[in-house]
């Protein structure tokens, strides 16, 4: 049995719309980890970022057509 070690990881969960010509179009939730090495978490706005491509890749948009919802720290 594999055991992660969740004392080295911050785990997020983000709550999503696709925005198409103004309008929602599709909405979802997605969930990253991250090592405590990564330099995402000294700085908000990359991990904000990459939340955002990280769901446009999802429905194959541009990552300006995401807003993000919500975001929690598990």
């Amino acid at each position: 049995m594999d055991i992660i070690n969740l004392h080295h990881e911050h785990q997020y969960v983000a709550g999503y719309e696709i925005y198409v010509d103004g309008h929602p179009f599709w909405w979802g939730h997605l969930a990253v980890r991250i090592g405590d090495a990564d330099p995402l978490l000294q700085d908000p706005q990359a991990l904000l970022d990459r939340l955002c491509a990280m769901a446009a890749q999802r429905h194959d948009v541009a990552a300006s057509q995401v807003r993000l919802k919500m975001v929690s720290r598990l």
